[in-house]
């Protein structure tokens, strides 16, 4: 009955044994078939199929014609697992040809041969069938040649195997240690149970054979198609530690029962419950800190091969807070995992914003690389935006190759890394670490991109911080020389009115601040301003004053403020910007003066005729004067006539010197009425000589302004030269000045458009022959005129007083009926007055 047992068991392992090989075969083909190491795989797995097979017909052979086919055509198909076994340790892992070609045509030529002579009295001496059992072979000499062909194949497969093992770095030097395992294990047990089994007349143990040659089957498939393969070395060491602290233990436990039965003489109940306490809290604190600490000391003594992650962790994070520049944190933290995990390179690359799908070398422990840039990495970025972990070459070759998986591969080769790591923060990637081969030629185990990941993440935050912030101190530094060269004055203050910011040309006029200086020791009108723009929360635009600076000088400068609020944030601060226009106002005091002389010329011209006639007069009087002296009809008339012509001379003079001769500029109040009058009686002799007929409609009351008087009276010079010029070719000629009171919208001192300003209004208005519609936009424009011998300045001019006085000035025209200009001036105010006059 035990006989029967014992051929179900071999006949059920046998059946899994062939089932498992082409299980292991397919899966392995399937994989990648276009492996060349996995296609030789695939025809040993076959092999061995079919010798499994044979064996299982061996077994239950119940005649000695059957037994002695089943074992020839068994041992036909074992004869060439020697060549198909050499085959495959000549062709793993590099997918070529590695081994000795003259070895591989032996095993080959020797298994023809075998099957040749499986039918000769030389293999097979004997044949013994029984009922329950397997039959009992007697082998011949064929039997020992077997053999010899199998040692062949053995000896030569561990020489190959252990000088690729000096070779070979990384997974290809895992996979030849992990063959070289299942090796040992598996084909040392079949070889005991199916060569030297047989020759010693032991055959319970042949049938057990294909089973030991799954197990290295199986070996062999885990290497080919697993990256993170055990490590050897590692369980090696974890069974030693097991085996040392299990010692350790035993010795502990009894210890501690010797030294309580010796205490105890009269051992009772209690003594026992006490040794077994002891015992349980003695092994409790000493096992897990003994098996740390064994471990440890057998990693870093005898196999030299760890490191402590979490001391390494420590010190990159200790680097991530105390370095702000990228490249010394980056040659930092390089350093350390070059040193602590033995890699021979160790590169970063970011992202450069400025060229999208490009890649720039930070940092590499090869000199001369950094800066280097790699562009057309589009496909890169994207994949390292997908993963959550490390990428490793070797695992993408053993893949199943994609268009994006050859890519990645092939630049990570051209690289020379073995490992890329994603550098990611929350949002985005930043950009990816680089890792080469290892020192030791070793894979990166689990542990290894484990901790590879874990460094990571915050490497890649501290890395997108120290980015921004040497942004945001490159943006500081472009702002802080943007205000050293602006020509404006710069001044900022916080809520508390504290100056932050001042530029220099701001303390050129106003003086360097002290620190901790509030705005109450800036320039009275440049400190209201600020004052007023942090109560109000409002921006003031456009104010022109005169601001005393630290020398005493007087200077004219236009200013503007803008308040800025923090969000959700009641606090704020306050920025003036202060316009230095000394410049300006010396261009348009020239400006102006070129346009008074055009003027003069005009006026001159227009006077020569009302001068030359009081002339003519005087003339006739003193060429008669000496005939007529005793006449006193004569001198009756000459005194009549010629003190008012001289008189009359003086006057026009006067006008003319008055307007003339430049006055420094003085406000003051003013009645408009007088000034109108007073500009056109100097141009009385050339209205009238145009035959243009002059309207005055005033108000009855007078009200005045604050103005410059030589101002205003260019302002209206302008306006009624332009007017006579513009009806010089119109049959009707009428000027009309119209003036009134109103309320309107103007800008008032550091204030912005509001109603009910009182103001007085002034229409000249003209029947000439109009300005065209595309012109109107254009004519207040300095140098723009439609005259053949104008300057295209006297517009200009009126609008830069005006609006200097606080007005505003506006036209409307069509072309054909004249066109009347509106100019409108705020009225007296004192508040005004007295601080234009104070500057």
């Amino acid at each position: 009955m035990s006989e029967y047992g014992s051929i179900i068991t071999a006949s059920v392992m046998l059946v899994l044994s062939a089932v498992l090989s082409c299980c292991l075969g397919g899966l392995v083909l399937a994989r990648n078939p276009d492996k060349r190491t996995h296609r030789v795989f695939a025809v040993l797995a076959l092999n061995l199929v079919l010798w499994s097979l044979g064996v299982l017909g061996i077994i239950h052979c119940h005649t000695q014609e059957s037994a002695r086919l089943w074992i020839m055509m068994t041992f036909s198909v074992a004869a060439f697992l020697p060549a198909s076994f050499y085959q495959f340790i000549v062709f793993f892992p590099f997918q070529r040809f590695v081994g000795l070609r003259p070895v591989l045509l032996f095993l080959y030529a020797g298994a023809i041969s075998l099957v040749l002579l499986v039918r000769s009295p030389y293999y097979i001496h004997e044949v013994e069938v029984f009922e329950i059992g397997p039959p009992r072979v007697v082998y011949g000499p064929v039997f020992l040649v077997y053999g010899g062909l199998v040692m062949v194949s053995m000896v030569f497969s561990f020489v190959n195997l252990f000088a690729k093992l000096r070779v070979t770095a990384g997974i290809q030097r895992r996979q030849v240690e992990h063959v070289l395992f299942f090796i040992f294990a598996s084909t040392g047990f079949a070889s005991l149970t199916n060569i030297l089994a047989p020759v010693l007349q032991i055959r319970t143990l042949e049938l057990y054979g294909p089973c030991f040659v799954v197990l290295l089957m199986g070996g062999f498939a885990y290497s080919m198609i697993r990256y993170h393969l055990l490590d050897i070395w590692a369980v090696m060491s974890r069974t030693t530690v097991y085996a040392l602290v299990t010692s350790v233990v035993m010795l502990i436990f009894f210890s501690v029962v010797s030294v309580v039965h010796w205490t105890f003489t009269n051992r009772t109940q209690a003594s026992d419950w006490i040794t077994t306490g002891l015992a349980a809290l003695l092994v409790a604190l000493v096992i897990q800190p003994l098996k740390e600490r064994a471990q440890l000391l057998l990693d870093r003594v005898v196999l030299h091969r760890r490191y402590d992650a979490d001391a390494l962790l420590e010190r990159v994070g200790r680097h991530c807070s105390h370095f702000v520049q990228v490249p010394q944190l980056l040659e930092r933290v390089a350093r350390e995992v070059q040193h602590t995990v033995g890699v021979q390179l160790v590169r970063f690359l970011l992202l450069d914003g400025r060229v999208p799908g490009s890649l720039v070398v930070e940092h590499s422990t090869n000199t001369g690389e950094t800066h280097t840039r790699y562009t057309n990495l589009d496909y890169l970025i994207e994949m390292v935006e997908e993963i959550n972990g490390p990428l490793v070459l070797e695992e993408l070759l053993h893949r199943r190759p994609t268009p994006k998986r050859v890519r990645v591969s092939q630049l990570l080769a051209d690289l020379d890394a073995s490992v890329l790591v994603p550098l990611k923060t929350k949002v985005n990637a930043v950009g990816v670490l680089v890792l080469g081969e290892k020192t030791s030629r070793d894979i990166y185990t689990r542990e290894d991109l484990r901790v590879l990941s874990t460094l990571a993440g915050p490497l890649a935050t501290t890395i997108e911080n120290t980015r921004l912030y040497c942004k945001l101190d490159e943006v500081n530094l472009h702002l802080e020389r943007i205000l050293t060269n602006m020509r404006g004055g710069v001044v900022a203050v916080d809520m508390d009115g504290k100056i932050t910011t001042m530029n220099q040309e701001a303390q050129r006029m106003l003086g360097t601040p002290a620190p901790g200086q509030t705005l109450e020791t800036l320039e009275p009108r440049v400190a209201q301003l600020l004052r007023r723009t942090l109560k109000e929360h409002r921006n003031i635009r456009d104010y022109e004053t005169v601001i005393r600076s630290n020398d005493g000088e007087n200077i004219p400068v236009a200013l503007a403020s803008a308040y800025f609020s923090l969000p959700d944030s009641q606090s704020g601060s306050a920025i003036v910007l202060i316009y230095n226009l000394t410049q300006i106002k010396r261009l348009e005091s020239n400006v102006q003066r070129a346009d008074r002389l055009t003027s003069i010329g005009t006026m001159a011209a227009g006077m020569a005729h009302e001068i030359k006639n009081p002339l003519q007069s005087i003339k006739t009087f003193s060429q008669l004067l000496p005939d007529r002296f005793h006449d006193p009809d004569f001198r009756k008339t000459f005194v009549e006539v010629v003190p008012p012509e001289v008189q009359r001379i003086d006057m026009i003079v006067s006008r003319l010197l008055d307007f003339a001769r430049p006055k420094p500029v003085c406000f003051a109040p003013q009645n408009l009425c007088n000034t109108i009058r007073d500009v056109l009686a100097l141009l009385e002799n050339q209205v009238r000589k145009c035959g243009v007929e002059t309207v005055l409609d005033f108000p009855e009351d007078v009200r005045e302004i604050t103005a410059d008087d030589q101002q205003l009276h260019q302002v209206f010079l302008n306006l009624f030269l332009n007017a006579v010029d513009a009806m010089k070719h119109s049959m009707h000629r009428v000027l009309h000045v119209r003036m009134y009171y109103d309320q309107t919208h103007l800008s008032r001192h550091m204030q912005p458009p509001i109603l009910d300003v009182p103001c007085v209004k002034v229409v000249v208005s003209d029947t000439g022959c109009g300005i065209p519609i595309e012109n109107i936009k254009q004519i207040f424009t300095p140098f723009f005129t439609t005259k053949d011998h104008g300057t295209g300045l006297g517009l200009s001019v009126v609008h830069g007083i005006v609006t200097e006085h606080g007005g505003e000035i506006d036209v409307t025209s069509s072309p054909g009926c004249g066109a009347s200009f509106c100019v409108t001036f705020p009225l007296l105010d004192r508040s005004t007055l007295a601080e234009r006059v104070g500057a």
